[in-house]
């Protein structure tokens, strides 16, 4: 493979998230019927504009390390955190049926409230902007490579250790408030696991790169939330 067709596929990569958004969006569809798109409400379509949004400017963000094969890849984790793609399917299969159940299930199973959607929307949307900043500052500080790297101790990480996984967290508390259903609960607390994983793993990688320097970050700042976790 081509250094040019890597970096292509690379690309390709980082769009995925909007083929989802269109599976998403089928899975939501009321096929056979007058109304297709009876169930895209405002909560419904305040979580797509989000998502498309987000998509996109983390797009433009990333496309300076999207070059860099090593660069990404200490960026994404997955030089330390393989397992993390061979879980996703399980997540990717549990959002897919909160959508799936929110289109078509009964009205035993879905629990749309006006009232923790619209929370859930607001959540969902504060998810996203600190996600926006976290992951801003995340690509400033990989732009340089990954010689001379310095602890990232300013900014949302000067706040919590994993700026990044309690806004993806916060996010998805949203997203199962939105929707109102099982399966959006039980995508949380996959979520939780993934997340309680994810955080061992890098936490052993980035003693290993900074020593005590980390240990002395890691003394001073919460995990995921400030003062509490």
């Amino acid at each position: 493979m081509t250094p040019e067709t890597s970096i292509r596929l690379r690309y390709l990569g980082a769009l995925a998230p909007l083929a989802y958004l269109g599976i998403a969006l089928l899975c939501l569809r009321q096929w056979g019927t007058g109304h297709p798109w009876s169930k895209i409400d405002v909560y419904c379509g305040g979580f797509f504009l989000l998502n498309t949004l987000l998509i996109l400017y983390e797009f433009t963000v990333n496309r300076s390390i999207l070059r860099h094969r090593e660069v990404l890849r200490e960026a994404s984790g997955s030089n330390y955190d393989s397992g993390t793609v061979t879980l996703g399917p399980v997540q990717l299969f549990l959002d897919l049926s909160v959508f799936l159940c929110y289109g078509h299930g009964s009205s035993a199973l879905v629990f749309a409230n006006p009232m923790p959607r619209g929370v859930g929307l607001a959540g969902y949307g504060v998810g996203v902007l600190c996600l926006l900043w976290t992951d801003t500052v995340l690509m400033r500080h990989f732009e340089g490579g990954l010689s001379n790297r310095e602890l990232m101790t300013t900014g949302p990480y000067g706040i919590v250790r994993h700026p990044r996984y309690a806004s993806l967290l916060l996010a998805k508390v949203g997203f199962a408030l939105i929707f109102g259903n099982i399966f959006g609960w039980a995508s949380v607390a996959f979520s939780l696991f993934l997340t309680e994983r994810r955080i061992r793993l890098e936490e052993a990688h980035l003693w290993g790169l900074f020593a005590e320097k980390y240990g002395i970050y890691a003394r001073h700042t919460s995990r995921l939330l400030p003062r509490l976790y």
